[in-house]
């Protein structure tokens, strides 16, 4: 393992509360996320795919990745200092109700706010002030991690596929990718693609993520959009000649 890696991993996230119970808070597992009560439905579920070193991953996660070997499971514990930090006190801001108000954001406690480019939660509310909480939900946990690694990847074609995979959040079943030998990368994506928001600093950063991992000369991105075959129209009546009588509607005799 080496930084700049492309893995594919399963995890659980438990966090293990002072009395020792553990409460699931994360997990790659569908299934499981449902039974906890955690499921979303915006999430794509299944292997997550990790740029080892890159990612932002917890330092106690990859510690254990970096003395890992391709299928193996592992349950570690992540105590503050190796996951989210401790809690800090400072971290904790008062923003005055009118200036919320002139947001449009509603002084409530719960309701999740924008400070400085980083999300908090309101937790106190007062007369003038209300309270935010800029620390990450779970920094002060004790966190236990089930592990598995699935897979080192390889083949510079199924990079592409899967960096282009982890930044669009889309299935990679529905991308194709391909790398040859004069390091020119294709990315093909379905029209489903358009309806990802922010499409095109996506795009971006997809190139950005592919020339860390491989340095190629060029990427090519296809978008593919295959439109339905044309329903066949009536042939419209031959007009008639000018001055000719109209076909009569009525099936009854016309009397004189």
């Amino acid at each position: 393992m080496k930084e700049g890696d492309i893995v594919l991993i399963n995890y659980t996230v438990k966090v293990v509360e002072e009395d020792g119970s553990e409460v699931v808070v994360d997990s790659t597992d569908e299934n499981l996320a449902k039974s906890a009560g955690i499921y979303d439905p915006r999430k794509r579920y299944g292997e997550a795919i990790v740029i080892y070193g890159k990612s932002g991953l917890l330092k106690a996660v990859e510690e254990a990745l970096a003395e890992m070997g391709v299928g193996e499971k592992r349950e570690i514990v992540a105590p503050p200092e190796k996951a989210y930090g401790p809690r800090r006190e400072d971290l904790i801001v008062r923003a005055p109700l009118k200036h919320l108000q002139r947001l449009g954001v509603r002084a409530r406690v719960g309701e999740e706010v924008s400070v400085g480019g980083r999300v908090g939660v309101i937790t106190k509310v007062t007369e003038r002030f209300a309270y935010i909480d800029l620390n990450p939900k779970l920094a002060g946990k004790t966190l236990k991690i089930s592990l598995e690694l699935v897979k080192i990847v390889e083949d510079p074609g199924e990079k592409v596929r899967l960096l282009a995979s982890r930044m669009l959040g889309l299935d990679p079943s529905a991308i194709e990718a391909s790398y040859s030998e004069d390091k020119t990368a294709v990315l093909k994506l379905q029209a489903s693609a358009l309806g990802v928001s922010d499409l095109e600093a996506r795009l971006q950063a997809i190139a950005q993520d592919i020339y860390n991992a491989l340095e190629p000369k060029k990427l090519t991105v296809i978008i593919e959009i295959e439109y339905p075959e044309a329903i066949a129209k009536p042939e419209k009546p031959e007009s008639q000649s000018p001055g000719e009588p109209e076909t009569p509607i009525s099936t009854g005799e016309v009397g004189g």
